[in-house]
């Protein structure tokens, strides 16, 4: 079981020493849909400019991911070559041989929910009266923060099941 663990903490562990690397591409990228979210707090938006911002915002998370998937795994070159069919096989088998650390990372997870969302989104406005201001910058913060870590965690999960699993026999 502390095999399990170690290799369930491992992960989040890779995602900050990525995020810290690739700060520059994170807060880059990461700007948009923080800016999105804090002026969306602090007015109100024509339904088209409101459109055209979401869509922008859903366009910066998926190069975020992109760029994330080629820093974290095709620039690796034990995995960077290896096929569809290979990673589906590495991937079924590291969750076959690492259902418990998978299941700490989903508790690991749900913890930084609790932490990031159920907190100042739910304990916070219950205990003292907050306005638009503290959502805006509530939400420009997690989307400087919360959100690409937990993408990077996500890539860096598979990232580790892809390094993990042994190469398939001839």
């Amino acid at each position: 079981m502390l095999n399990e663990l170690r290799l369930a903490i491992a992960v989040p562990r890779w995602a900050l020493g990525f995020f810290r690397r690739h700060l520059l591409m994170v807060v880059a990228l990461s700007a948009v849909p923080a800016v999105e979210r804090f002026t969306g707090q602090m007015s109100a938006r024509d339904p088209v400019l409101g459109t055209t911002l979401e869509l922008t915002t859903l366009a910066a998370r998926v190069a975020f991911v992109a760029l994330a998937l080629r820093f974290a795994v095709t620039r690796e070159p034990a995995i960077g070559p290896i096929g569809a069919a290979e990673v589906g096989r590495r991937l079924r088998a590291f969750s076959a041989q690492h259902p418990r650390s998978l299941v700490l990372q989903v508790v690991l997870i749900a913890t930084l929910f609790v932490l990031a969302d159920v907190v100042p989104e739910r304990l916070v406005p219950a205990l003292t009266p907050v306005g638009p201001p503290y959502w805006a910058v509530l939400l420009a913060a997690k989307n400087l923060t919360v959100i690409p870590f937990t993408m990077i965690w996500l890539v860096g999960a598979v990232r580790q099941a892809l390094l993990a699993a042994t190469p398939a026999r001839a």
